[in-house]
């Protein structure tokens, strides 16, 4: 929820934004919206480049909102003037806010985010029963442990809106997290470690596992999860 909000403020904050530094100007078919100062022109332009960004990040980049904001500043409002298709933008940023209270449109993968809560919190609590239970195989925290990992990166590909060309995996969604530089080389040799423990649980393989190397995992999934909850803070 409180996400959300702080999603919401920024979006009425960037409106406000991209907003400022204009004047009306009034002409005998209307009027059109025009910088205060021509030197101001780049910066509103910049302004509208950050707001057409937020659609695509926040409202999904083939959603109505993105599509509309795109079209609605290429045709320069209604063809009237950079400034005017910017100060429409700031009017879409507005109405997509009260849309979102009302319930009738979504912030992009808000639902994927809540998917990590579940995995934080639910799966990893399962974990630490496990852990505490001696007469539990360590492979049953393990594979858990797995797969908690797997609903965070999954919930994270989603919720950046990126699409996957290979075979939904823990492997794959940590490649594509990090060709798209939203996690850093030693997340991936961390993920890779869980993923190589998980693998051998997974298969049967117990002759490696130990209570000792299930808490280690245990503490790792937990770091990786706050750190994939960190992309969406």
């Amino acid at each position: 929820m409180q996400q959300k909000q702080n999603v919401l403020a920024y979006a009425r904050r960037m409106a406000k934004e991209v907003q400022s530094n204009m004047t009306w100007e009034a002409t005998d078919y209307g009027g059109y919206w025009t910088a205060t100062d021509r030197s101001q022109v780049a910066r509103i332009d910049a302004r509208a480049a950050a707001a057409l960004e937020f659609f695509r990040q926040y409202a999904g980049a083939d959603s109505f909102w993105t599509r509309r904001a795109k079209d609605v500043y290429e045709k320069e409002g209604d063809h009237q003037s950079l400034e005017s298709g910017a100060r429409a933008l700031g009017e879409l940023l507005l109405e997509w806010s009260r849309q979102v209270e009302a319930g009738m449109a979504d912030i992009i993968g808000s639902r994927a985010w809540g998917e990590v809560g579940v995995a934080s919190t639910d799966v990893m609590a399962q974990v630490r029963q496990l852990m505490q239970d001696r007469d539990a195989h360590p492979a049953a925290a393990i594979v858990l442990c797995g797969a908690a990992l797997e609903i965070g990166l999954r919930a994270a590909v989603e919720a950046h809106d990126l699409a996957l060309d290979e075979r939904a995996s823990l492997g794959s969604f940590t490649r594509l997290l990090r060709r798209k530089q939203l996690i850093t080389q030693q997340d991936v040799k961390d993920l890779e470690q869980c993923a190589d423990l998980r693998n051998l649980a997974a298969h049967g393989d117990f002759s490696g596992l130990s209570p000792e190397r299930a808490g280690l995992m245990e503490q790792q999934t937990n770091i990786l999860l706050r750190r994939l909850a960190d992309l969406h803070a």
